[in-house]
């Protein structure tokens, strides 16, 4: 049976090291050239892989962008939890992770500009996404998010987790628009807040 599991981890070990490379080949494109610019033929030929082979692992560069900064979002995964579970409720783990999350979008707004219009068409589609990020790095911390609210009795436990971490992502995008619409009196911290406050509340008007 040992035998059997050694080939299977060693194949998942080269779609990770080749996914890695892709990685790498595209954000230096990115760098040099510009998004737009870069082509998926470009891509390949920089991570020395066949077209078909790229095209296997992401449709498009956008999902390539994507899962780059979702796997950023994989290290310290395991410290991130921990951190999570310390945190009294939703609301302040939520926070948190917009917090962070605004953090990155202000110092590299760019490359979040596409990863958050890839992130709402990936949601908003009826089909899903052939070979697309899926859940890892910042749909895991949301999960784990809402997971946690839903055992404490704060979230609703009818309501699936994959819908709660759909509108999870829409927050995300409320919360940085205003960034891009007026980067110099954007305040973090009140959109934050308010954007909290309508996925605890919905749009229930307050007594």
């Amino acid at each position: 049976m040992e035998q059997q599991k050694i080939p299977g981890r060693r194949m998942e070990r080269k779609k990770e090291a080749t996914k890695q490379k892709i990685h790498a080949a595209a954000i230096a494109l990115f760098k040099q050239q510009g998004f737009e610019l870069t082509t998926m033929e470009q891509i390949a030929e920089e991570a020395d892989i066949a077209k078909g082979t790229l095209y296997n692992y992401f449709p498009v560069k956008e999902a390539i962008l994507s899962d780059y900064i979702q796997q950023s979002f994989s290290d310290r995964q395991e410290e991130r939890f921990e951190y999570l579970r310390k945190l009294p409720d939703t609301r302040s783990r939520m926070t948190a992770i917009l917090s962070e999350l605004m953090q990155r979008v202000q110092a590299q707004s760019d490359i979040f500009e596409i990863y958050l219009a890839y992130q709402i068409r990936t949601v908003v589609s009826l089909r899903p996404v052939a070979n697309s990020a899926g859940k890892s790095g910042v749909d895991r911390l949301a999960m784990e998010i809402i997971a946690l609210g839903q055992e404490s009795g704060e979230l609703r436990a009818d309501v699936p987790v994959d819908m709660l971490t759909d509108l999870f992502d829409f927050v995300f995008v409320e919360v940085a628009k205003p960034f891009y619409l007026a980067p110099t009196t954007y305040n973090a911290q009140e959109v934050i807040a308010s954007a909290v406050d309508l996925f605890m509340n919905g749009s229930k008007r307050g007594k």
